[in-house]
């Protein structure tokens, strides 16, 4: 398990020392995955616009976050930042500097990512929801097969964006990131 929790800090390196400039971004993207959103933004709207949607990302939501808690507290798993100063896998080299953020510092079980397992979840929903109401009419292959391709494209750009701001921001590794999309 050291070898690879070594491996993923040494993404949270490469991450960190050449994306610096997009801290404010990886910020922005995790405090955007967070799953009150869901209730406070994305509920809302798709109740108004299809209440048996907007009850769908709820009972996700509720259910999910309920999972991961359960996942959490079997499979446990350190977070980089602290893993990194309590691990003897160093030994006498030096440890990796990893940078700390106001976002960073989450003291419960690491695996699998909450917002990752969360965001993949509810994008999942809405995506079906969205391409089951507009893509009724089946005389438009092409248009049908673009509209499909361009929504798909959105969720998996939505999630490679939450995973890599979670481990961008040290608070997973990319194995647990990997978890929570497959798990959400």
């Amino acid at each position: 398990m050291d070898l690879l929790h070594s491996s993923g800090i040494e993404l949270v390196r490469y991450l960190q020392m050449n994306y610096r400039d997009s801290q404010s971004w990886f910020t922005f993207i995790s405090l955007a995955a967070d799953l009150r959103n869901t209730f406070f933004v994305f509920f809302p709207i798709w109740f108004h616009l299809c209440e048996a949607v907007g009850v769908k990302l709820i009972w996700v939501a509720v259910i999910g976050d309920w999972l991961n808690l359960i996942f959490k507290w079997i499979l446990f798993g350190q977070r980089p930042y602290w893993w990194v100063h309590e691990t003897s896998y160093y030994g006498n080299s030096s440890v990796p500097v990893l940078e700390q953020y106001p976002i960073t510092c989450e003291t419960g079980p690491g695996s699998p990512s909450g917002h990752a397992m969360g965001s993949a979840g509810v994008w999942y929903v809405m995506v079906t929801a969205f391409l089951t109401s507009t893509l009724q009419n089946k005389q438009h292959r092409v248009q049908n097969w673009c509209v499909r391709a361009l929504l798909w494209g959105v969720f998996w750009l939505i999630q490679v964006n939450v995973c890599a701001s979670r481990v961008f921001v040290a608070a997973h590794f990319p194995h647990q990131v990997f978890l929570g999309v497959i798990s959400g």
